[in-house]
């Protein structure tokens, strides 16, 4: 639907979610897991239609890729640090390629 109203097509247009729509859905998940990360510690969820609270959070990139969260960086999994050992991948593999 994205796409497609962006295309002009009216019926996407219609039932197409804009950004702050997509947002509010995913940010309570993001900023749990942050919350997991440094001790179950309550975040607020902020209004990201409020200028001054995006502010707020315009430099923040809290993620679990290195190369675009720098010193931010989290695991992706909170009970490996350092993620799981190559040898893990490649013993699933070769389950799944038997």
């Amino acid at each position: 639907m994205f796409i497609n109203s962006i295309l002009g097509d009216e019926f996407a247009k219609e039932y197409a979610i804009n950004i702050y729509d997509a947002i509010d859905m995913c940010i309570p998940g993001i900023l749990g897991y942050k919350s997991i990360v440094n001790g179950n510690v309550p975040i607020e969820i902020p209004n990201l239609r409020n200028p001054k609270e995006r502010d707020k959070y315009r430099n923040d990139t809290f993620c679990t890729f290195p190369k675009i969260a720098g010193d931010q960086y989290v695991s992706h999994n909170r009970f490996i640090p350092d993620g799981l050992p190559d040898e893990v991948y490649e013993r699933a593999r070769r389950k799944w390629l038997s």
